[in-house]
């Protein structure tokens, strides 16, 4: 039998793309290229890279990661990003403040998917990041207040005017538009935290906490406590160990999720979406550890459906 020639025209493409290929690694050819830099090797941090790479690896075999951990050497971040660089990834994705503001001083033409990052101030004139802000906003915060504690009306808050200001300025809109009364004062160093409490003692109904490493940290945290319990005002903590050590309750994080969520976007720059195109947001999946201890001493009853859904709950 005589074997059917290829017609000619075919030929030729199939030795044309033989040629191609020939010098490019068939490992390599296919494969979606993403660096990924953590502040940290601990749980939250991994937790988040687990869901991103879940995310993205379900939508997209071929992937490589390549995971690094910056943690402040200068000499070594120097490396990192240097190794980055010969890599050449399709995409980037920062967990923590200190990578992505690295990353962003080198690469300007590389996707950048970042979180743990506490607001926008250090991707925002970036055109080549996005991301997920590790804060929820205050509609929610203040939503959340109200179901929990129905007839609070008045919040007081301490805060750094140079960390917090405009945070402030857009929380007290928000308390206004929800028919609650906003009361912060000013700290400009530990040393005002007791005067600012003795102003806000006789003048709310609780202490809201927000992230503020000045005015809340593990050295003021037995005062601002103390403060809760004398006066019988709830505190509002801002993480489980808050709220394990007194405090009424906290909102938390479903890391896994944010996680999830910076790989759906990481997805869409694959796609062909532009970066300035895939806006930044706010962590989507909200929990809540409530103190049941602190409840009673302060007679603060949660309806049981709250209690019910509670993510974690302290009551020894």
């Amino acid at each position: 039998m005589h074997r059917r020639k290829m017609p000619i025209i075919f030929r030729v493409f199939v030795t044309m793309l033989s040629v191609l290929c020939a010098g490019i690694p068939a490992t390599l050819a296919n494969e979606y290229q993403i660096a990924v830099l953590a502040g940290r090797n601990e749980s939250p941090y991994k937790e988040v890279i687990d869901g991103f790479q879940k995310t993205v690896t379900e939508q997209k075999r071929h992937v490589k990661y390549s995971v690094f951990v910056i943690e402040g050497e200068k000499e070594q971040t120097a490396q990192i990003l240097d190794t980055i660089k010969k890599i050449n990834p399709d995409v980037i994705f920062t967990v923590g403040t200190t990578p992505v503001v690295e990353v962003i001083r080198m690469f300007t033409d590389i996707p950048i998917i970042a979180t743990f990052i506490l607001d926008d101030s250090a991707i925002k004139h970036a055109r080549n990041v996005t991301g997920v802000i590790l804060s929820f906003p205050a509609e929610i915060q203040f939503s959340w207040l109200k179901k929990f504690l129905p007839d609070v009306r008045k919040i007081g808050v301490m805060y750094n005017p140079a960390e917090n200001q405009e945070n402030i300025r857009s929380a007290t809109r928000v308390a206004k538009t929800m028919g609650l009364e906003f009361k912060p004062v000013e700290i400009h160093s530990p040393k005002d935290i007791p005067a600012a409490l003795k102003i806000l003692a006789n003048d709310i109904d609780i202490l809201w906490g927000i992230n503020d490493p000045l005015v809340y940290n593990s050295l003021t945290a037995k005062q601002i406590l103390l403060f809760s319990f004398r006066n019988q005002i709830p505190f509002c903590g801002l993480s489980s160990a808050w709220v394990k050590a007194g405090a009424l309750y906290s909102l938390e994080y479903d890391f896994y999720d944010i996680g999830v969520q910076c790989g759906e976007k990481a997805i869409k720059i694959q796609q062909g979406v532009e970066v300035i195109s895939v806006p930044v947001s706010f962590p989507r999946n909200l929990r809540y550890v409530l103190n049941l201890r602190t409840a009673r001493r302060m007679k603060v009853v949660f309806q049981e459906k709250y209690i019910h859904d509670a993510y974690q709950i302290y009551d020894e």
